[in-house]
């Protein structure tokens, strides 16, 4: 008998000990479901601050470059600017009532170009891999900062060549997140490489650069570049590549502390804008004629 109460006392233990598991497990699962309720009440993280560009923003205009500019004194700009309040005019920003980014465009070619993601992470992609293969040594115009699309032929005419000056908005925002097109990049832009008589310097650094300044990348996370050559031009220009319609009117970058996105170098993220407007004289400080 004793033996049997002590049975019973140890299987009534066991199923105590079950039952607080089950209460737990229920209580757990509770506290979990209401935990996931409450972030899915939360907004969205917001981005890094990309505000539109108010009248009174500094300007970065085609004055603040020049060409002919010596491997150092390209760094040294490319240093000054980045640490400006200068940005590009008519840069991308976030735009908070729609939770995305747009680039701004005139009303007449289809207001402002939605920004894919797919986009900036396919720029900002392209910019290291360019660093990593030490092609390019700065992120501005005079080095690696305005860019051509390749769209294969057949693509284009079968639905690029379509779009109508109204829709150029759309155009832009379908073919910036389309992955058979290509983004081509001159680089080394205002760098000096030539001598007078239309050879290139004698450097080794300057040489490298001449050999891969036309470089492309498909739109996609992990682009691969492929370096192109134009033997014929002193300056080894690339204009046109077979099986694709070159299409010249791309976008502008340029790094800046401020800028709206992000590529990584060296374990550091450095900050660039996007915009579809080309650097201009500075209308307060004209050219000479």
């Amino acid at each position: 008998m004793r033996i049997l109460l002590i049975a019973v006392s140890l299987l009534l233990s066991s199923a105590a000990v079950a039952q607080v598991e089950s209460d737990i497990r229920e209580a757990a699962g509770k506290i979990k479901q209401s935990l996931g309720e409450a972030r899915a009440a939360q907004p969205a993280p917001a981005p890094y601050a990309c505000p539109p560009e108010t009248p009174a923003e500094p300007k970065l205009y085609s004055s603040d470059v020049r060409w002919g500019l010596s491997l150092p004194e390209m760094l040294d700009l490319y240093e000054k600017l980045y640490a400006s309040d200068k940005r590009l005019v008519q840069r991308a920003y976030f735009n908070a009532a729609k939770g995305r980014f747009e680039l701004p465009n005139a009303p007449e070619r289809g207001g402002p170009v939605v920004v894919s993601e797919l986009t900036v992470k396919a720029l900002a992609r392209h910019i290291e891999a360019a660093f990593e293969k030490d092609y390019i040594d700065a992120v501005f115009f005079p080095d690696m900062g305005h860019s051509h699309l390749l769209i294969p032929e057949a693509l284009y005419a079968a639905k690029y060549s379509k779009y109508p000056t109204a829709r150029q908005s759309q155009f832009y925002g379908d073919v910036l997140s389309d992955p058979q097109v290509r983004i081509f990049y001159h680089t080394a832009e205002q760098l000096k490489s030539l001598k007078d008589d239309r050879t290139v310097l004698d450097d080794e650094r300057i040489r490298w650069r001449h050999e891969t300044r036309n470089i492309a990348g498909p739109i996609s996370e992990t682009a691969e570049l492929t370096v192109y050559q134009n033997p014929s031009s002193p300056a080894n220009t690339v204009g046109e590549v077979p099986g694709f319609y070159w299409w010249g009117a791309g976008f502008n970058f340029s790094a800046n502390k401020n800028g709206c996105f992000a590529f990584t170098r060296g374990g550091k993220s450095v900050r660039f804008d996007i915009s579809l407007k080309d650097l201009e004289p500075d209308p307060a400080n004209p050219p000479a004629d």
